[in-house]
Formats: C-alpha cells, sequence, structure tokens
C-alpha cells in the first residue's frame, strides 16, 4: 500500500471511529435529554476522549519508543483516570439531576474501560505505521544503496577522473616515470573500497578517510608542483562507522571542480574531525575553475544522490551548510557517528 493511501485509509478510520462514538452517546441520552442538551454531551464526551487519544498518541507513545516505559506508564495511567473524572463532571452536569444519586463508581469504571480500549486502538494503529515506515524505509534504503553503489562506480568517481588517471599512468608508464606505480596503487586502493567494503551500511570511518587521501594524492601526482591540496584528520578512531562513500563523494566534487591541478593558486583543503558530540565534521574548502563558479554547478546528480542518502539515512541529524563566490566554495557537514559494539 503507498504511503498516501495509508494516510488516506487511517483518517477515515478516525473519523468512522469518532463518529460512531458521538452517535452512541447522542442515542444513548435521547430518551431522557432534550436533543441539544444529548447533541452537546455525545460532543464534550467525544471531544474528551479524542483530546486524551491524541495526547497519548502524539506526546507519551514517543516517551514509550524512546525507552522511558515507566513514566510512559504513570502519565497513561493518570491520563486516563483524569478523563474518566472530566467525563463523570460531564455526564453529571448534562444527564443527572438532583433527585438522581450519582453512581460515580459505576460511571468511573465505564469511562475507564472505554478510554482505555479507544488509546489501546491508538496505540496499535502507532505501531503499525512505525512498522510500515520502517519497512518502506529499508526497502527504499537497499534498493538506493544498491543504485547509489552502481551510479558511484559508473559517475559519481566519474568517468573523467577515472579516463584521466588512467591516462596519466598510461603516460608514464610509457615515460617511465617513478609516479607509475604509486598512482595506480592508489587508484586501485579506491576501487577496492568501493567495491569491497562498501558492501555493509556503515564502514570504518578511517577507511572513508583513506580513500580520501587516495583521491587527493592521485590529484597532487597530477601537479609535482601543487602544494595547496591538504588533508587534515583529528579525532578518527577505528570504533567510528558512518555510512559509505558520503565523505569520498564531496571530495571528489572538490576535486572534479577545483582548478588545482591546473593552477598554482588553485587549492583543496579537506578536515576531517570527530568531534566531542561524537559526530563526523567535515570541512571541505577549494578553488573553483571559471566556468563552474556558480551555484548550479555544485548540484548535479551525483551530489543530490548524495543528499537523499543523507535524508534517508540520518534523517534531521545531519547539518549541512554550502557557499560559493566567484572562486571559493566550502562546505561543511556534520554527520553522527556510530560506535563498534
Amino acid at each position: 500500500m503507498e504511503s498516501a493511501k495509508f494516510k488516506k485509509y487511517s483518517i477515515l478510520g478516525q473519523v468512522f471511529t469518532w463518529t460512531i462514538l458521538f452517535l452512541i452517546h447522542l442515542l444513548e441520552n435521547l430518551d431522557y435529554l432534550d436533543d441539544l442538551d444529548a447533541f452537546d454531551y455525545a460532543f464534550c464526551s467525544v471531544a474528551g476522549l479524542a483530546a486524551a487519544a491524541y495526547l497519548h498518541y502524539f506526546k507519551l507513545l514517543p516517551l514509550f519508543n524512546a525507552g522511558k516505559r515507566w513514566i510512559y506508564y504513570l502519565l497513561t495511567f493518570l491520563l486516563i483516570t483524569l478523563n474518566s473524572v472530566v467525563a463523570y463532571g460531564w455526564s453529571v452536569y448534562f444527564v443527572f439531576d438532583e433527585t438522581y444519586e450519582t453512581p460515580f463508581l459505576g460511571s468511573f469504571i465505564y469511562d475507564f474501560f472505554l478510554t482505555t480500549i479507544i488509546l489501546g486502538a491508538f496505540s496499535l494503529y502507532y505501531f503499525v505505521e512505525a512498522w510500515y515506515k520502517n519497512v518502506k524505509t529499508e526497502s527504499f534504503l537497499r534498493s538506493e544503496k544498491l543504485q547509489a553503489e552502481l551510479n558511484f562506480l559508473k559517475s559519481q568517481i566519474n568517468p573523467h577522473f577515472l579516463f584521466n588517471t588512467l591516462n596519466n599512468i598510461y603516460a608514464y608508464a610509457q615515460t617511465g616515470n617513478e609516479k607509475t606505480a604509486p598512482m595506480l596503487e592508489r587508484l586501485s586502493s579506491i576501487l577496492r573500497f568501493m567495491v569491497y567494503d562498501c558492501s555493509v551500511d556503515r564502514v570504518e570511518l578511517q577507511k572513508e578517510v583513506d580513500a580520501v587521501e587516495d583521491l587527493l594524492e592521485i590529484n597532487k601526482m597530477k601537479n609535482s608542483e601543487q602544494r595547496n591540496i591538504t588533508l587534515k584528520v583529528d579525532g578518527v578512531k577505528a570504533l567510528h562507522l558512518i555510512a559509505p562513500l558520503i565523505i569520498v563523494n564531496f571530495v571528489e566534487n572538490a576535486c572534479k571542480h577545483s582548478d588545482a591541478v591546473s593552477n598554482p593558486k588553485g587549492f583543496i583543503h579537506v578536515h576531517i574531525l570527530v568531534n566531542e558530540k561524537n559526530q563526523c565534521v567535515l570541512d571541505i574548502s577549494n578553488s573553483v575553475k571559471k566556468k563552474t563558479n556558480t551555484p548550479t554547478a555544485y548540484h548535479g546528480v551525483g551530489l543530490e544522490n548524495i543528499r537523499k542518502r543523507l535524508e534517508l539515512q540520518y534523517g534531521e541529524n545531519y547539518q549541512m551548510e554550502e557557499s560559493i563566490d566567484a572562486d571559493r566554495y566550502h562546505l561543511q557537514l556534520k554527520i553522527p557517528l556510530e560506535r563498534k559494539q
């Protein structure tokens, strides 16, 4: 079932539930209340039930999900008790007169039982909805991850980079240049990381950093006089885990758009830091080629795929800021890290 249909049917189900409850309360009291009082009593009773149900759904069930079980049970009990007392108050106000002895215990037990059933039904819906979302997200993530890996091989480490590097290696091999073996080793290391290490949901951050280092070293080898391609790493440990191919993709994009290889004054500066909040902070600054010094140049299909993966895998837990001017592009990305068990 598609998400839109699921939401549509859930709304219809809620409307149907409240309508049935309203009619039951209304019909129960038409025999000994005038029509207006019966309507008011039914409306107030159902409104109280609805308020309790949605408060429980939006505020208390997330506490249960977060592991705060005892707080959840206590607050839920208090909510049901309060709603039952309020419902009794409405019955006294609308139904009973001064000559009729108000059956508090019976009325309280009835409303306590009814509120519990309603909250239980909404709890069931809450967990079914959560399960549905998790299944859908996991399925989408699996397909997106596979597609992202294929796209990465075909375009994100783009053909221009691969062919250009292979051409460099070929030229060096023809002339017996000493850079041939190191450049080939670096390229092989990157491809090995992409093909073998990235088949899981999380990889060691250190392996991602190693791939970034290989990528930058290859660009350094293309211009032996370039000293402005730098990588700084702080706080990275083997226990840190991160979604694969995200940092590498952003660094590769910087290499693609930078003029560091052809321009002595060009630069690529990459800083990877693990801060005290257990976040990986990626900071990239690079000079830009004249033809790519516009914001749209940094929003191609490859980067949109990375942003989509960030949203799917980290939700609202990541932060990203970008800026670009005439000769400089800057990116800062903060990603929460997981730890090896």
